[in-house]
């Protein structure tokens, strides 16, 4: 596979993870569905370091690191969010960790920041 077709996976892949995302809120699966945001961050991260390095991605889901090799800077709110839905990412993995449940107008928000992170990292590539 060459760098064009896996920048497209990953970009496949997040648009993917962001249907899916959209589903589990619509079923009140709110962890579940930021579980899958954080993805959809990560994913498109992905997609950027695969752009400039031809080569293959980290085996990591730390969106900070991500950012810092996909030389991507977020903004302060951009930034917020996404501490945020670090502890979606963790709950899905870890339920016992227990980070508070998310109303469902809160999770739409949630949904929305990460559709327009999601569009700007696109634009990156």
């Amino acid at each position: 596979m060459n760098a064009k077709e896996r920048i497209k996976n990953w970009q496949d892949e997040s648009k993917a993870d962001l249907e899916s995302a959209i589903a589990y809120i619509n079923r009140k699966r709110f962890i579940h569905g930021l579980f899958l945001c954080h993805l959809v961050i990560e994913k498109s991260l992905k997609a950027i370091i695969v752009n400039q390095t031809g080569g293959i991605t980290p085996k990591s889901h730390d969106i900070n690191s991500l950012a810092k090799k996909a030389e991507v800077d977020f903004t302060n709110s951009e930034s917020k969010f996404i501490d945020t839905l670090i502890n979606y990412k963790i709950q899905g993995r870890y339920p016992d960790d227990s980070a508070s449940i998310p109303s469902k107008s809160i999770s739409e928000d949630y949904l929305k920041q990460t559709r327009a992170i999601m569009q700007k990292l696109y634009n990156l590539t």
